[in-house]
């Protein structure tokens, strides 16, 4: 798996356009990580709330 930095080498990209393949990255790993994040919180109370009914 390639770093952006060999990314954008290999593509030949200016600073510019590297920072902005960069930040598009990163905005969509933020993306991925907030939505497992939350899919994560909601099977926790899932479980939580299943547990307290069976007690």
């Amino acid at each position: 798996m390639q770093t952006i930095e060999e990314l954008t080498q290999d593509l030949k990209l200016n600073s510019e356009q590297s920072q902005a393949i960069e930040n598009y990255i990163n905005s969509l790993l933020i993306e991925l990580l907030e939505s497992i994040k939350q899919d994560h919180i909601k099977n926790f109370e899932e479980t939580i709330e299943n547990l307290r009914h069976n007690v």
